[in-house]
């Protein structure tokens, strides 16, 4: 649940881009870039999609970086993410969003040392998909989700992701203002779960994307 509490978040424009900062520092097999800002794209249920936003006056999508953390207390584990949105207020829905989640462990926060260790935290993201226990247990990796346009709430966790995939194809690491970002593309496929009725599923498939991680903030 810690990320739907920055959902309400997902309408801000996101207008920082990795592409323009004169401290950007490639890495990971960045051959061929994809352009614009972020975008995810695919097929749900064979019914193509593409949530595309290129930060201009006539964009139909918003794009919102994530960062957080769970737990109380001592016990902040942080996670990085992205978020798609469409511009349709007042429900800015449908949304889909990326995260690798438990990341870093800050005792007491340390919001200082996740900073520092940002770039190092995000190096080498994993592609194995979690469950609700796993990510309980604060095992790093990938959840996946979508909020239909009526509200209903689909996750990866929540049921089998046996044959989904993830891989990162590229990135770029810049400071744009003094907040460190990672640029991040890749390509995946994946299955998600309807968490009021698990016999309702999408089959996600051929499915891209290029999300901006940030320090937490």
């Amino acid at each position: 649940m810690k990320k739907l509490l920055l959902f309400a978040c997902a309408a801000l424009v996101f207008s920082c881009s990795s592409d323009d900062d004169s401290s950007n520092n490639n890495n990971n097999n960045n051959n061929n870039p994809p352009t614009g800002v972020a975008f995810v794209r695919g097929k749900m249920d064979n019914v193509n999609f593409d949530y595309t936003f290129n930060n201009t006056a006539t964009d139909t999508y918003l794009y919102n970086a994530m960062s957080g953390y769970s737990g109380l207390g001592s016990d902040r584990w942080y996670y990085y993410g992205g978020a798609i949105a469409a511009f349709n207020p007042p429900t800015f829905a449908p949304e889909f969003y990326i995260s690798w989640n438990n990341m870093y462990f800050g005792a007491g926060g340390d919001e200082a040392g996740e900073t520092a260790a940002f770039f190092n935290t995000v190096s080498a993201l994993p592609s194995n998909f979690l469950t609700d226990t796993q990510d309980e247990a604060h095992m790093p990796g990938l959840e996946i989700s979508f909020k239909a346009q009526d509200g209903t709430f689909y996750t990866s966790k929540v049921g089998s992701q046996g044959g989904s995939t993830l891989a990162v194809g590229g990135s770029t690491e810049a400071t744009t203002s003094g907040q460190k970002l990672k640029t991040v593309w890749g390509t995946f496929s994946c299955k998600l779960y309807n968490t009021d009725d698990l016999t309702d599923v999408i089959l996600v498939t051929d499915g891209t994307y290029k999300i901006i991680l940030s320090e937490f903030m």
